[in-house]
């Protein structure tokens, strides 16, 4: 291949969208030789995938980490396919990959093959033996099961790759094995030194210039063809992989999204998938806590159990949790939901009375009182009428029952410390011991905010700290504070010296 001073490549391979959005990573691999040892040397394929690969981790969803690069004397055959088998042992069917050549190709016309030109091979057709023949190339990249594998190559007689594209790339959720080249059976023009060869530079062009959330691979190609036809004469062809798992998919790129406007997106659309994709985009985030405090409480409202609700409680319990009273509420509508079944199937005065000192809140207490009135009503069955007699149940259940109706009310941790003592082998004393290590857990929280607070007195905060102790006694937590008073008070001696 000659070389001008706009010089030319020689590749010798001649080869809606909703917002779905993917799930996976973005693998980018990108090849670029100018400095070949024994062919001529190329003006700006470096440059094109150097440009190529910043413009996608500056404006898209694609991640340094994730990202290879081989040029010049890196691009030998050995390496390559050395990448493409790390990349076929670490990606998943969820993932995406894109490929993209810039330098030289070669064609046989007596096999009608392909082949990409590693950065040591010699020229000749006695040195096709250390060319990297297209036929290896599709068998790496089909080996790789990928979501969507997007092949560009930018080189002479690059189009042996590819098969026809049969009918209009569907949606991204489908497979796809998409291929665009600088040309088919023909040479291709190189750029000017420092600057872009034609194809990359509509490519360049259509990356930047979009403004659009996502970027069909049908529609950049679209763009980049307008653009080079009329900047180069020479006619760029797509297709798919040949003989590849292509289902008629369309790969995307999605713009990258700025935290604070995914952060408003999240809030609007209040989902637990929305929270948890926010965690995972942005792990760094001021809002992090906050997303993931609402994920476990929406991951406990879709829930809707005692115990998912006690998950969200045993985190966020101690943190002063925005929804802690909200679950409580739910717990405790749960509880009066499951005994008012267990009461109607009990149909008894007592069964009534029960659920209503114990739930005087539920909407049910209406019907349970006009139960009641009704059972008053009805004649009192004899054993030899061959009725079932119910009896009434023990005072110490009817004392239970009204003592934790007013340990509820007074919501104290003393309350429930009275209670939990008072009826160690009660039917609520778990709930209590439970509510108790909530508020335990709680209030050891506010006195270490209380602690970081420079603006409150050392004085107010022991003061603080003896309080507890008298409300709290016997808490888990009760060495903690007293860790905490001891500091302080070491802190105001040494102040007042």
């Amino acid at each position: 291949m000659a070389v001008a001073e706009v010089g030319t490549k020689g590749l010798d391979i001649v080869f809606e969208e909703s917002d779905w959005g993917f799930k996976g990573k973005n693998y980018l691999f990108t090849i670029g030789i100018d400095e070949y040892k024994h062919w001529n040397p190329l003006n700006c394929a470096v440059k094109d995938i150097e440009d190529f690969t910043n413009i996608l981790l500056k404006r898209y969803q694609f991640k340094g980490e994730y990202a290879i690069q081989l040029k010049n004397k890196q691009a030998t055959t050995k390496n390559i396919l050395i990448k493409l088998r790390e990349i076929a042992k670490n990606i998943t069917e969820q993932d995406n990959l894109v490929v993209y050549f810039s330098g030289h190709g070669h064609y046989d016309e007596s096999t009608k093959s392909g082949f990409w030109i590693p950065v040591d091979a010699h020229m000749g057709e006695d040195y096709e033996h250390e060319f990297l023949n297209a036929a290896i190339i599709v068998d790496k990249l089909k080996a790789i099961n990928s979501l969507h594998t997007f092949l560009i190559i930018d080189a002479c007689f690059s189009g042996t790759l590819m098969a026809q594209l049969k009918s209009a790339p569907r949606s991204e959720r489908y497979k796809s094995r998409r291929v665009f080249t600088s040309g088919r059976a023909e040479v291709v023009v190189d750029g000017p030194k420092g600057g872009n060869s034609p194809f990359a530079k509509g490519i360049l062009v259509a990356l930047t210039n979009n403004i659009s959330p996502f970027l069909r691979v049908s529609e950049l190609i679209v763009e980049v063809i307008k653009y080079v036809e009329s900047e180069a004469k020479q006619t760029l062809f797509n297709g798919v992989l040949l003989n590849s798992d292509d289902q008629g998919g369309d790969f995307v790129f999605h713009l990258k999204i700025h935290e604070d406007e995914l952060w408003s997106k999240t809030l609007e659309k209040n989902t637990v998938e929305g929270y948890k994709k926010f965690i995972d985009t942005f792990p760094e985030s001021a809002h992090f806590e906050e997303a993931r405090e609402a994920h476990a409480w929406g991951t406990a409202v879709n829930t809707d159990t005692i115990r998912g609700y006690q998950e969200y409680i045993d985190v966020y319990g101690s943190k002063n949790g925005i929804y802690v009273d909200e679950a409580i509420k739910k717990q405790r509508s749960l509880e009066s939901a499951a005994l008012w079944k267990k009461t109607l199937a009990q149909d008894s005065i007592s069964g009534y009375n029960h659920f209503i000192f114990t739930f005087p809140e539920s909407p049910y207490v209406e019907e349970a009182k006009r139960n009641i009135q009704q059972k008053g009503s009805e004649p009192v069955p004899h054993p030899e009428d061959g009725a079932e007699i119910r009896s009434s149940p023990p005072p110490e259940q009817l004392n239970e029952s009204q003592k934790w109706h007013d340990t509820k009310l007074e919501n104290t941790y003393t309350a429930y410390l009275n209670f939990s003592r008072a009826f160690p082998e009660g039917e609520f004393v778990d709930e209590a011991r439970q509510i108790m290590r909530t508020l335990d857990n709680m209030a050891l929280n506010k006195i270490k905010i209380m602690e970081a607070n420079e603006g409150i007195s050392l004085a107010d905060k022991i003061a603080t700290c003896i309080r507890y102790f008298r409300e709290y006694q016997g808490a888990q937590n009760i060495n903690l504070v007293k860790q905490i008073k001891d500091r302080l008070e070491i802190m105001q001696i040494k102040r007042g010296l």
